[in-house]
């Protein structure tokens, strides 16, 4: 990655606003595809991508198709209330993308200082939780690979009721089921939906962008603190040595 493709380095006030956010939550949300790890890689998404495709034209339902679009998008660009006069199709959909998410697990990379920042974080005592979209079976078999299932404990929310929710709901969710004040949270995430779903929870937002693509949309979205690195979170977690729980 080349200079110009890479985010801007976090400013000194940028890193102050992130040792701030990070000494008022007593909770760290973690978003899981492009936050966590970079679940597909271009032969897997394509891979998922295309079998989705197939199964709506089967059903007679047409979609949007775009070069690099993850699965979670094709599925979040339809209108999904359309797919209401056929559950069955609903579900066969949701079990195919449960299969390409455990097969894209098998490939998936860490982002950079992500399990430092998780293993940080449990080490000190800071309950973490994981929101997103994905499936929980999916985020379950990536950390136990990865060996930090007992940094979250029971604590991933991930896809439930088959395609009703796509990770929209997935910030408000957790910090419900966590029984948390959200203004005591930090939600970390990567996209501008995860920005949306913490604004929707009342929680503060940290974006990372791993490239600068990432970084504009997520800067266009409103987010007002978008770093390139995970590090100065898991800098301020290890310094500040959070409560226990």
């Amino acid at each position: 990655m080349t200079s110009s493709t890479r985010p801007p380095q976090p400013t000194a006030d940028e890193l102050a606003a992130v040792r701030a956010l990070v000494t008022a939550a007593r909770t760290v949300v973690l978003c899981f595809d492009g936050t966590l790890c970079r679940l597909y890689d271009p032969v897997t998404a394509r891979a998922a991508t295309d079998s989705l495709t197939r199964l709506l034209r089967e059903h007679g339902v047409r979609a949007q198709e775009e070069p690099g679009r993850p699965p979670l998008a094709l599925l979040r660009a339809l209108t999904l209330g359309a797919l209401d006069d056929d559950p069955g199709l609903r579900t066969a959909l949701d079990s195919l993308l449960i299969d390409s998410e455990l097969t894209a697990k098998l490939t998936a990379r860490p982002a950079p200082y992500a399990d430092n920042l998780v293993r940080t974080g449990s080490a000190v005592g800071t309950r973490l939780a994981v929101a997103t979209g994905h499936s929980a079976d999916a985020v379950h078999a990536y950390l136990e690979g990865r060996g930090l299932t007992g940094c979250f404990g029971p604590h991933v929310y991930g896809r439930t009721g088959g395609l009703a929710h796509l990770g929209h709901d997935a910030p408000p969710r957790a910090l419900a089921a966590l029984g948390v004040d959200p203004a005591e949270a930090l939600v970390v995430g990567f996209t501008p939906e995860e920005l949306r779903a913490a604004r929707d929870a009342g929680a503060p937002f940290r974006g990372y962008a791993r490239d600068l693509a990432a970084y504009d949309r997520l800067r266009a979205a409103g987010a007002p603190l978008v770093t390139g690195t995970l590090e100065p979170v898991r800098q301020a977690v290890w310094e500040l040595n959070l409560p226990r729980r």
